[in-house]
């Protein structure tokens, strides 16, 4: 009996332990699960987008575009737009003054050198001769009030300038001009400077019976001309200004043209003179022609020419 009331009571605490045990472990198990539930849920990290490879260019494409500079390019001209000539005509505008000495202005932007030169010839009333390679090239080019010499050194490479001396003024007078390239060959003495014919003296005493001058006078009648590197040195004692023209013609190597018998005696001692100076000195009606190389500025004679005086009378030169 008493061992049945153990096992009965053992049933109970049983029961009553079992009780209190399940509504804790519910409540336990609600607790956490409820706990789980609040806590926030970790996000996920963004990762960054991956850049697409891009291809690096070629050296040739490198090559053929500039750094600094970003052209687009044309498409070619088709149909019409390729049958059209481009427009090659450049301008330009041409300024001289007409005080001396004579100024030049021009403006040019790719425009032709023989058009230029046409006009410059036009105002300027001397002719300008233009080499093969310069009757074709074209100037770009900007200056204002330059003087006639600078300003062809600007137009060509090698220019240069045939000017007329007369014995009266002095004065040297254009009257041809040229304009060459590099490395041709210059134009002719005679290109425009030309004469009707070239004089030839003959001297010398067809008298007989005439008595022997003395030395004395020999020295005082004597004509002497040297010339080096065209400083002239003459000396000529009451000489026929023909007859000193003539040698001093023949001693720089140059023409001489008589256009009119002139019985000008002349007396004059000159040394080291320059061929502007002889001209000046001996006589009006000389006209001295030399060319100036407006490239190393030489300049050289080219004609002497005895030309008729503005009036009959004769002078004598002291």
């Amino acid at each position: 009996m008493q061992k049945m009331f153990s096992q009965w009571r053992l049933s109970i605490l049983l029961g009553v332990a079992l009780s209190l045990m399940t509504p804790a472990g519910a409540w336990a198990q609600r607790r956490r699960s409820t706990r789980a539930t609040a806590q926030p849920q970790p996000t996920a990290t963004p990762q960054p987008a991956q850049a697409k490879p891009v291809a690096s260019p070629s050296p040739a494409q490198t090559q053929a575009t500039p750094a600094t500079t970003r052209k687009t390019e044309q498409p070619p001209a088709t149909g019409e737009q390729a049958a059209k000539p481009k427009d090659t005509k450049g301008t330009w505008r041409l300024k001289i003054s007409t005080g001396q000495p004579r100024l030049i202005s021009l403006k040019a932007d790719h425009a032709f050198a023989s058009e230029i030169a046409t006009e410059l010839s036009r105002k300027l009333d001397v002719p300008v001769r233009l080499s093969p390679v310069m009757e074709k090239a074209r100037l770009t080019i900007e200056f204002t009030g330059t003087p006639l010499e600078g300003a062809l050194r600007m137009l060509a490479p090698q220019p240069y300038i045939d000017y007329e001396v007369t014995g009266d003024t002095g004065v040297a007078k254009p009257v041809a001009i040229y304009l060459y390239g590099l490395n041709e060959p210059p134009p002719a003495d005679t290109e425009v400077v030309r004469g009707d014919s070239d004089t030839i003296m003959i001297e010398g005493n067809t008298e007989e019976g005439t008595e022997a001058e003395s030395e004395k006078e020999k020295q005082e009648k004597a004509l002497n001309v040297k010339v080096e590197h065209y400083q002239v040195t003459l000396h000529a004692k009451r000489q026929p200004l023909t007859a000193v023209l003539f040698e001093v013609a023949n001693k720089v190597d140059i023409p001489f043209e008589m256009k009119y018998d002139s019985s000008e005696i002349v007396d004059v001692d000159l040394n080291n003179a320059t061929m502007e100076q002889v001209v000046r000195t001996l006589s009006p009606n000389i006209r001295l022609y030399q060319r100036t190389d407006l490239q190393t500025y030489e300049t050289r004679p080219l004609r002497i020419v005895l030309a008729p005086p503005a009036n009959a009378q004769q002078t004598i030169k002291m």
